[in-house]
């Protein structure tokens, strides 16, 4: 996976849980890219017990692993972040909201990793819920804030 793609789940699925009140933590890029070179060395050294924290902080498979999401849709319960794509956007920054190619792409791309912790028991849905997912990935444009800074400013 493109490690600015992995970045930018991993910030806006921190953003979901603190606004939430489930985490106070987002990390900058630079951060991350630390911890998840740490995260090979972990996994590398076949230290499980650190490595499922680590991957806990780092929101590693938040999106893909319907486990985790479904895990996670307990703790998010009724967010209004998750009535539509756009409510969903609410949790961006108006200058990213623009990177976008129409309102509620991002809210779409986000909320369809939510169907597919119901989808475990029919895999023909299930793969053609993540082929709608690649789909929508390739559309999305890195719209962070952290990959637009002009340098000085």
């Amino acid at each position: 996976m493109d490690p600015y793609r992995e970045y930018q789940d991993y910030v806006v699925a921190s953003r979901l849980l603190i606004a939430r009140g489930l985490s106070r933590e987002v990390l900058s890029l630079a951060q991350y890219a630390r911890l998840r070179l740490k995260r090979l060395e972990l996994a590398a050294s076949g230290r499980l017990m650190a490595l499922e924290h680590l991957d806990q902080r780092l929101r590693y498979g938040f999106w893909s692993n319907p486990l985790r999401l479904k895990e996670a849709l307990r703790w998010l319960g009724d967010a209004p972040y998750l009535e539509s794509p756009v409510a969903f956007e609410a949790l961006l920054y108006p200058e990213e909201r623009r990177r976008l190619r129409y309102p509620g792409q991002a809210g779409a791309y986000y909320l369809g990793w939510l169907r597919l912790p119901a989808l475990l028991m029919d895999p023909v849905a299930f793969e053609e819920a993540l082929r709608e997912q690649e789909a929508r990935q390739k559309e999305l444009p890195l719209f962070l804030n952290a990959f637009h800074r002009v340098p000085g400013v």
